[in-house]
């Protein structure tokens, strides 16, 4: 009997011990069948899991009956049971990424238990556009963010303008706040995710910088397998979206005789004759008579642009990595001009302990500039007349204009010269981003991150000014060179910047589910921060040589030496915060944040800020009433309430009292220089704050059939920081030294509305977006008895009005006969004006126009903001297609830039449509010379160069292939993708009257070019 007893307790306890050491082994695949690495799999209920390799690969030790959990982000998770040592898993695409994990500070959220105004971008949507700026890359992708790519320049406004300065958002990257320039210039292929923070609740755990949204970057992690080499390169070329037609040299003599008949000259004091004109439009003789194009004459038709990156990735059981490297060349139209950006980025994560995981971070981008000649001016590109010669055939420099010999000033403005002799620039720029952070989980649920980071920046920038030799006459060569067309001295110019900032972070989560419906996580954390700035700028004149490059080179005398520039700055920050989450069985959604930041650039009394928000949600698809309606997959209400700082406006020292020098005197028989008090300090400065409520509502039909999310928003952003013209005249302080007061006030208010639709109809799916936002801008208070501020250019501030506003004469077309014949004309001031001319509106009706009669006439503020996106899938194919638009805008444009003959500038085409009585509904007015009083009031500043900024613009569209895999791996790859890709192809114009400008332009005077860019490209996959 004891061996029977034996006998069954040793089978017992073997199988038990079978049932605890079996390994299960399979492959998890995507719906086309290629393998998945990276998916994790786990036994659910214990911390026992292991995750694919390369290969799709895995080996999970368990019991059987055991229920395996397979998850990745992308895909719908599923569960199986373990009943066989071989499990293999093919995972379907989530409809609508309901369980997706959204990156938030100091933490990630599930998207279905979101409470915030949060948009989240998949940064493989970008990872192909041929573009060196994120930022562009992502126009009309998210509602509410208002994104314009300017030839100088991109910018980006989250809800639109905050304040009267600078209201762009924060960046965090992996945590560490960085520059918009860093942002701008990442590697796209090494991020794994892209956040925008757009209300007060989500964004308020960065407090004091975050007033005006908030992106956040979370970098890619190696997963655990076996190396994996991803490749992605392209190369194409960029044309210019819009280039002005100007007219040819043939065009501009006759129009400029019609500007001089006009203006009362007689045909013997033309400029140009009916015979000039002639000769011009033949041809023969391009030493007297030529047609100088500047644009084509100095600019290349294109411009090369290339785009390289490989991420590697892997690890093991304790460590994973994942290695980028990337390389950007962006040629511009000018020759010799370029720009190389190299990327490198290293991230790997060791799990040390089992309850201490380190992880490092570096990032380091390289962005190195160089101009091989002189500077392509755009401005004399429109300055200088087709009538000028650029290079005589006898390989003179021009010095022919208007059939007779140029000033030395006129010559001097050869653009081509200007290229070719003007000298040459470079600069280094260099940002390194690195950091550590270490998680400690001493329990389930409790998890402790320590954080350090340090940013570096450094911009070392070079310029020198080269000597030239002077022109040669061609009309009189025996009169040798003419003089003032030399340059006898040249120039070096040096000029190096950078800052550091050392960053501390420490926080602690914890997560706890009671009686599994009370979901409850807390945090709280600490920030500290320090950061320094240095520059210096020198300069020597006269080298020996054009060709040298060090600053020694130059004269050592003292007339020679240029004012030497420098400057320090020094700011460091302390922050606490904390955020409570509770939702009550998926269902009912509740989150507090708050945080208090304290900086050095405010004194004692105003240094603490203090930035709660509160926000709750209604997943009303989880009530028992509509659990039962199939259709409906996602219903969610969500509000929010709470408050954010700003410190971008406010200066480091802005609190203190400055002085400046004024003079010397006599001291003691000695002559000392003297300081005068400069800008009056504040030492009651304090933070800007933005309040912002939110109401939003999203929801999911026919199993992502259908999508919806709206937003409705109002954010007023108080005490902002203005130099307010309130100070009483008997102070004697001038405008410049009135002390900033935190006395304005701004309100931004709208609507944000995205829609999607998706659809799988066999080998073929598509997907739809849409997005529009609207937004109000209001200036609410600028101080006490203040109702507008002093105009600023075309801008100005005034209450009741939104930022940005133009201010200047309200025009109502031009003159005609008609009205001239009955008298209809209103003085500007004493000059009576003719048909023809631009007709301005008497605003205050006492008779006559003048600096009275100035009103806000527009803005350059979106109303309405749009993109769409379109994707189509056939097989291997797909092609994708992205829109963005905006409406409501003006753009203000002058001089050079739409005024014909200011400055000698070159007309149109355009303006070949202008005022004749014969012609009376013409776009431009009546020509005058530019020395007319006619001619300067037509130009005065008015609405009449106000031209329509709205347009719609097809961002990028782009084509791929995916080679079937089973070629693939016959020349020994996993996938091989080949694309092509466009970037700005069309464009439809809100304005309609000149023809050839890009819509995203800045206001102001000559020319700025915009870019396209076409490019092919493969990206694979070891």
């Amino acid at each position: 009997m004891k061996n029977i007893l034996l006998t069954i307790c040793l089978c017992l306890i073997g199988m038990s011990l079978h049932a605890q050491s079996s390994v299960i082994k399979g492959t998890v695949l995507d719906n086309s069948g290629l393998p998945l690495p990276g998916v994790n799999i786990i036994v659910k209920g214990t911390i026992n899991g292991v995750s694919t390799d390369f290969d799709g690969a895995y080996e999970l030790t368990c019991s059987m009956g055991d229920v395996l959990e397979f998850s990745f982000m992308g895909f719908k998770t599923q569960t199986i049971t373990a009943s066989s040592s071989v499990i293999n898993c093919t995972m379907e695409e989530e409809t609508e990424l309901l369980d997706e994990l959204v990156v938030v500070g100091y933490g990630t959220q599930k998207k279905v238990n979101m409470t915030g105004s949060v948009v989240s971008i998949d940064a493989k949507k970008i990872e192909d556009r041929p573009s060196e700026n994120i930022l562009k890359s992502l126009q009309g992708a998210i509602p509410g963010v208002t994104i314009i790519s300017r030839p100088g320049g991109t910018s980006i406004n989250i809800r639109g303008r905050g304040n009267l300065g600078s209201s762009s958002p924060l960046y965090i990257v992996d945590g560490i706040e960085v520059s918009s320039d860093f942002f701008s210039n990442m590697d796209p292929s090494v991020i794994e995710n892209l956040s925008f923070l757009k209300d007060a609740s989500s964004a308020a755990i960065y407090g004091a910088k975050a007033a005006y949204g908030v992106v956040l970057v979370t970098t890619k992690t190696g997963t655990k397998g076996k190396l994996q080499v991803v490749y992605n390169g392209s190369v194409g070329f960029s044309t210019s979206t819009y280039t002005p037609e100007v007219v040819d040299s043939w065009t501009y003599a006759e129009m400029y005789r019609t500007s001089e008949l006009n203006s009362g000259v007689g045909e013997d004091g033309l400029r140009f004759s009916a015979e000039d004109v002639a000769n011009y439009k033949a041809g023969t003789d391009l030493d007297r008579y030529p047609n100088t194009n500047w644009f084509d004459e100095v600019l290349d038709d294109k411009a090369l642009f290339t785009k390289h990156n490989m991420l590697f990735s892997g690890g093991g059981d304790k460590t994973t990595y994942a290695f980028g490297l990337g390389f950007l060349r962006n040629e511009t139209f000018t020759p010799g001009e370029a720009t190389n950006r190299y990327n490198f980025s290293s991230k790997t994560t060791s799990k040390l302990k089992p309850w201490l995981t380190v992880t490092s971070n570096v990032n380091f981008i390289y962005k190195k500039y160089e101009r091989e000649k002189g500077y392509a001016a755009l401005t004399e590109f429109l300055r200088v007349p087709p009538t000028q010669v650029a290079k005589h055939t006898n390989g003179d420099w021009g010095s022919v204009r208007d059939n007779s010999m140029a000033s030395p000033a006129q010559i001097n403005a050869n653009p081509l010269r200007t290229l070719e002799e003007g000298g040459r620039a470079n600069s280094d720029t260099k940002h390194l981003l690195g950091s550590m952070t270490a998680e400690i989980t001493p329990m389930e649920g409790l998890k402790i991150s320590n954080q350090v980071g340090y940013r570096y920046w450094d911009y070392r920038g070079f310029s020198f000014q080269n000597k030239k030799e002077g022109v040669p006459s061609f009309l009189n060569p025996s009169s040798g060179l003419i003089s003032g067309t030399e340059s006898d001295v040249n120039q070096m110019d040096v000029n190096w910047q950078y800052s550091e900032k050392l960053n501390y972070d420490g926080w602690v989560n914890y997560e706890k589910t009671l009686n599994e419906v009370h979901n409850i996580s807390a945090m709280a954390g600490i920030h500290a921060d320090t950061y320094t700035f240095k520059n210096l700028k020198v300069g020597r004149k006269d080298f020996a040589s054009n060709e040298m490059n060090a600053l020694d080179g130059g004269s050592r005398d003292p007339e020679k030496q240029l004012t030497t520039e420098g400057d320090v700055q020094e700011s460091s920050t302390l922050s606490y915060f904390g955020r409570l989450t509770y939702n009550y069985n998926q269902k009912y959604l509740f989150e507090a944040n708050l945080r208090a930041d304290a900086s050095s650039r405010f004194a004692k009394e105003g240094r603490w800020g203090y930035f709660p928000s509160f926000s709750a949600g209604w997943r009303m698809d989880q009530e028992a009433f509509l659990t039962d309606v199939e259709w409906l997959d996602n219903l969610k209400l969500r509000a929010s309430w709470g408050q954010n700082g700003n410190i971008n406006n406010v200066g480091l020292y802005d609190t203190y009292s400055t002085y400046e020098a004024s003079g010397t005197a006599l001291v003691s028989g000695n002559v000392l220089p003297t300081l005068v008090e400069g800008r009056i300090g504040n030492p009651h400065l304090t933070w800007e704050t933005a309040t912002t409520t939110n109401f939003g509502v999203d929801a999911i039909f026919g199993n992502g059939l259908l999508g919806f999310s709206m937003d409705l928003y109002n954010r007023i952003t108080d005490d902002i920081l203005i130099q307010a013209e309130d100070v009483y005249a008997e102070t004697g302080l001038s405008s410049d030294k009135v002390p900033a007061r935190n006395v304005g006030s701004v309100r931004n208010r709208g609507i944000e509305l995205a829609l999607t639709h998706r659809k799988d109809i066999g080998d073929f799916s598509y997907q739809f977006g849409f997005n529009l936002a609207y937004n109000k801008n209001e200036i609410l208070d600028l101080g006490d008895k203040v109702d507008q501020l002093p105009p600023d250019s075309y801008f100005i501030l005034e209450k009741g009005e939104s930022v940005g506003s133009f201010y200047m004469l309200e025009a109502d077309g031009l003159y005609s006969t008609a009205d001239e014949d009955a008298g209809n004309l209103i003085p500007y001031g004493t000059q009576m004006p003719e048909a023809g001319m631009v007709k301005f509106v008497d605003q205050n009706e006492d008779g006559v126009i003048d600096a009275k009669d100035r009103t806000i006439v527009a803005k350059d503020v979106p109303d309405f903001t749009y993109g769409i996106n379109l994707e189509l899938n056939y097989k291997n194919v797909s092609l994708s297609v992205t829109g963005q638009g905006v409406s409501g805008v003006k753009m203000y444009m002058d001089n050079e830039a739409s005024q014909a003959f200011f400055n000698n500038s070159v007309p149109r085409n355009w303006q070949k449509d202008n005022w004749t009585v014969t012609n009376q509904n013409a776009n431009y007015p009546k020509l005058f010379r530019e020395t007319d009083d006619r001619y300067t009031y037509n130009n005065k500043m008015s609405s009449y160069w106000l031209f329509d900024a709205s347009y719609f613009r097809i961002k990028n569209i782009s084509l791929s292939y995916n080679i079937s895999k089973e070629l693939a791996r016959k020349v020994g790859l996993n996938k091989v993708r080949v694309y092509l890709s466009a970037d700005n192809p069309f464009t439809i114009r809100g304005d309609h009257r000149m023809k050839d400008f890009d819509p995203e332009r800045s206001s102001g005077r000559g020319a700025q070019l915009g870019v396209k860019t076409f490019t092919s490209g493969v990206s694979v996959t070891f």
